[in-house]
C-alpha cells in the first residue's frame, strides 16, 4: 500500500493508526501539494455491505460539515478495490494518549479544550449530524493546542433510523461502551443529547484520569451506565472544582431530558464553572407533575364548586392585571436584574436582553474559546441591578483569529488563493519570471505552513506569463491603455511633458521599451505630450462592426490640421464596438480603420 497512487493524486507515504473497519495513513496531495490524511476501507470489509454503507455513511455526514474543531474532510473515492476518505492531516497526538501519556488535566485547560469540544459537536448537531462515538480516541489535539473531533464513522443523520452490527449473532448497539450513553447501552435510538452525556464522560475523564464506569466485560460495563451514578469527581483529591463536579454530572444524567439540551447550553455552565468555581448554578429540568382529582362530592358541592371558581377567576384577574401595570411601570421605569447571558448565541443573548427592558450593543472580537456567533463576554455582570432601558454592550465572537495555511509551492494561483480566503486568510499575488515552472504556478508564500493570523496577508510568488512590449507612441492615452489593458498589463502613472510640436494628448515615449519582454500584470507608465496649458481634450464615439472574431484593429485619425494620429489599437471580438475616440483639435476629423492591415472604412467623425 505504502508508496501507492490513489486516483492518480494521492500518494500514499505512511500507515499512522487504524481503527475497526478502516487504516489511516499519512499521504500527499499531488495537486494541491499538501499533507493529507487517507482513511481506507479494510479489504476483508469491501463486499461487506453493513460496513460499505458505514463508510459511506461517514463520508456523507463528514462532507455536511466544516468547522476549525472538526477533521475536515477533502475529498471521498474509489480506486480499483480500495475505498478511501482523505481528511486533513492533524501533526498532533490523540486526547486519549495525551491523558495516558501526562494524566489528569488542569481544569484550566480542560474546560477551554471542553468547550472547542462542544463547539464541534455543536456545529455538528446544527447540520443534522449526531456523531454517537464522542471519545478520547476519536479527539486529536495538533501541536499548537488545537482539538478537533474526527471519526464520524458511526454518525447517523436526524433523519434516519438507530443502526446495529451484528456480532455472533448478537445484536449490538454502536459506540464505544466506556463512554456511551445509557440509551445506546440499551440499544436505543441515540440523539444529540447522547452526545453531550458522551461528552460528559470524556471530561470526567480529562479531569480525573480514568473512566466513570469500568469492568471486566462490556455488558459489565453498559450495566453500569443504565443503573450506578458516577463517583463524584471531588473523591479524588484533585483540582476538580464543585462547580465542574455538578456540570459533568448533570451532563451524565441517566435521563435524557435532565441533561443538557444543547452543546451550547453545556458549554455556557462550563464557562460559569471556569469564573464561578463554588457552583451552585447548575439547574436541572423540573418534572411536570400531574395531580389527580377525587370523585367525592354531589351536585350541592358541584354548585358550590362553580362559584368558588367563579370568585376565584375573578380575583385571579384582578391580580394579574395588577401584575401586568407593576411589570410594565418596572420594565419602564424602575430597576432590573442584568441576565447573565455569556456563552449563549447572539440572537438568543440579545432577545434575553430585551425582554428584560435593556438595550444592546453588540461588538464582534475575535476569541478561541467561543465559535462564532456566541457571546463571550458582557459589559455588566449578570445579576447587577440597574436601570431599566440601560445599555449592555455584548462581545460576540467572530471565531478563531487563526487559520491554517497550507503548503501551495507548486499549486496553481486560481486555487491557492481561494483556497486561502475560504480558510479565512487574505493572499496577495507577486509575479516573477521563472523559466522551471509555467505560468500560474506558486513559487513560494511569504508565511509557513501552520497556523497563522487572519489579519496577517500571505503573499504568494507566482510564475508570470511574458508578453511583448508594443509600440504605444504616437496613440491617444485612452487608446495606449485600452492596448496595455489587452495584453494583460497594467497601467501605472500618465506623465505630461510640453511638446509645442506634438498635437496634445499623444504618447511620446513608454517605461517599457517597444519589444522587450514583460511580465504579466506589470505596470506601464506613459508619458504624453502637452500643449502648454491645454487641459481639455475632445472625446467622440465611433461605432465599429466586427465582422469576425479577435480582428487585429486599427484607428487613425486626421486631425484640421493635418496631423495624423494613432486613436486606437487592439484586438476585439465579433460583434458591434463602440470606442470613445480622444483627439488632440476639435472639428471635423478623417477617420481611418484597419482590420488585420486591411483599409475597411474612411469616415468623418466630428470632435466637439
Amino acid at each position: 500500500m505504502i508508496g501507492r497512487v490513489l486516483s492518480g493524486r494521492y500518494i500514499v507515504d505512511e500507515r499512522v493508526g487504524s481503527g475497526g473497519m478502516a487504516i489511516v495513513y499519512r499521504g500527499r496531495d499531488r495537486i494541491k501539494r499538501q499533507t493529507v490524511a487517507i482513511k481506507v476501507l479494510r479489504p476483508e470489509y469491501e463486499k461487506d455491505e453493513e460496513f460499505v454503507s458505514r463508510f459511506s455513511r461517514e463520508a456523507e455526514a463528514a462532507s455536511k460539515v466544516s468547522h476549525e474543531n472538526i477533521v475536515n474532510m477533502l475529498d471521498v473515492g474509489i480506486d480499483g478495490d480500495l475505498r478511501y476518505i482523505v481528511m486533513e492531516y492533524v501533526d498532533g497526538s490523540t486526547l486519549k494518549d495525551m491523558i495516558r501519556e501526562k494524566g489528569p488535566i488542569e481544569p484550566r485547560r480542560a474546560i477551554p479544550m471542553a468547550i472547542r469540544i462542544l463547539a464541534a459537536v455543536d456545529h455538528a448537531h446544527r447540520n443534522g449530524i449526531v456523531h454517537r462515538d464522542i471519545k478520547p480516541q476519536n479527539i486529536l489535539v495538533d501541536k499548537h493546542g488545537i482539538v478537533k473531533v474526527a471519526d464520524f464513522g458511526i454518525a447517523r443523520l436526524k433523519s434516519s433510523q438507530t443502526t446495529h452490527l451484528q456480532a455472533d449473532g448478537q445484536l449490538v448497539a454502536l459506540g464505544s461502551v466506556h463512554y456511551f450513553s445509557p440509551e445506546q447501552a440499551r440499544g436505543d435510538q441515540a440523539d444529540e443529547k447522547s452526545d453531550l452525556y458522551s461528552v460528559g464522560v470524556v471530561l470526567y475523564e480529562m479531569l480525573t484520569g480514568c473512566v466513570p464506569f469500568d469492568g471486566d466485560t462490556d455488558v459489565a460495563i453498559a450495566m453500569k451506565h443504565i443503573n450506578e451514578q458516577p463517583k463524584s469527581m471531588l473523591e479524588y483529591d484533585l483540582k476538580v472544582t464543585k462547580a465542574l463536579d455538578e456540570v459533568v454530572m448533570r451532563a451524565m444524567a441517566k435521563d435524557p431530558a435532565q441533561r443538557y439540551q444543547t452543546a451550547a447550553e453545556m458549554a455556557a455552565d462550563l464557562r460559569r464553572a471556569d469564573q464561578n468555581p463554588k457552583g451552585g448554578f447548575v439547574r436541572y429540568p423540573k418534572d411536570a407533575q400531574d395531580g389527580q382529582g377525587d370523585d367525592r362530592g354531589g351536585k350541592g358541592e358541584e354548585r358550590g364548586f362553580f362559584r368558588r371558581f367563579v370568585c376565584m377567576a375573578v380575583i385571579v384577574a384582578i391580580l394579574g392585571l395588577l401584575v401586568l401595570a407593576g411589570w410594565y411601570i418596572i420594565g419602564r421605569y424602575g430597576r432590573v436584574t442584568v441576565p447573565y447571558v455569556v456563552g449563549a448565541h447572539e440572537d438568543e443573548a440579545a432577545s434575553t436582553m430585551q425582554e428584560t427592558g435593556l438595550r444592546v450593543e453588540i461588538e464582534e472580537i475575535y476569541n478561541e474559546q467561543y465559535p462564532s456567533g456566541y457571546v463571550v463576554s458582557q459589559s455588566l455582570e449578570g445579576g447587577t441591578r440597574i436601570d431599566a432601558d440601560s445599555t449592555v454592550r455584548l462581545y460576540v465572537s467572530m471565531g478563531s483569529q487563526w487559520y491554517y495555511l497550507d503548503n501551495y509551492a507548486g499549486a496553481q494561483e486560481n486555487a491557492a488563493v481561494a483556497s486561502i480566503e475560504e480558510a479565512g486568510g487574505t493572499a496577495q499575488v507577486e509575479y516573477v519570471l521563472s523559466d522551471e515552472s509555467g505560468p500560474g504556478t506558486v513559487l513560494a508564500q511569504s508565511l509557513e505552513p501552520g497556523y497563522q493570523n487572519k489579519e496577517q496577508t500571505v503573499v504568494l510568488t507566482v510564475s508570470g506569463r511574458v508578453v511583448t512590449m508594443p509600440d504605444l507612441t504616437g496613440l491617444t492615452v485612452e487608446g495606449a491603455q485600452a492596448l496595455i489593458e489587452a495584453e494583460g498589463l497594467a497601467n501605472g502613472t500618465v506623465n505630461e511633458e510640453e511638446t509645442p510640436d506634438t498635437a496634445s494628448g499623444i504618447v511620446i515615449d513608454q517605461s517599457v521599451p517597444t519589444g522587450v519582454g514583460v511580465l504579466v500584470g506589470s505596470a506601464i507608465d506613459l508619458t504624453v505630450s502637452a500643449r502648454g496649458e491645454e487641459l481639455y481634450r475632445p472625446r467622440a464615439p465611433f461605432e465599429l462592426m466586427i465582422p469576425l472574431e479577435n480582428l487585429n484593429v486599427e484607428i487613425e485619425l486626421k486631425t484640421p490640421a493635418g496631423d495624423t494620429i494613432k486613436a486606437y489599437q487592439g484586438t476585439l471580438p465579433r460583434g458591434m464596438a463602440l470606442i470613445t475616440l480622444q483627439s488632440a483639435d476639435f472639428g471635423e476629423h478623417t477617420v481611418t480603420v484597419r482590420m488585420n492591415g486591411v483599409l475597411m472604412e474612411t469616415t468623418k467623425l466630428l470632435f466637439e
